[in-house]
């Protein structure tokens, strides 16, 4: 039980202060969207975090995302509501897989 408490905290170690988002992303331009897996699939436009020292988008936009597969997505951010779109503010991954989805009719 210690084991996995442990686990649990330093998984979280990178995050602190953030929340974990599930979903998948699609590339639109240069621009990153996350749609949430969750029944109402809220769409989130992503920004790096102010001041990371490792940068999460440009890795992302260079993932080679293939527009005609789902790709899931968990990442640490903070919510933000700009100019009446929702954004994520991203400080890292936790994971990453092409040809996965989580949405129910995918």
């Amino acid at each position: 039980m210690l084991r996995i408490a442990t686990l649990l905290l330093l998984c979280s170690l990178p995050a602190l202060g953030n929340e974990l988002f599930i979903g998948t992303v699609s590339r639109h331009g240069t621009q990153l969207v996350l749609t949430r897996c969750d029944v109402a699939k809220n769409r989130y436009l992503l920004v790096d975090a102010e001041g990371n020292p490792q940068p999460v988008l440009p890795g992302l936009l260079n993932a080679g995302l293939d527009p005609q597969r789902p790709t899931y997505l968990a990442l640490f951010a903070k919510y933000d509501a700009r100019h009446g779109r929702d954004y994520l503010i991203v400080s890292a991954v936790k994971h990453l897989e092409q040809g996965r989805s989580c949405h129910l009719p995918d």
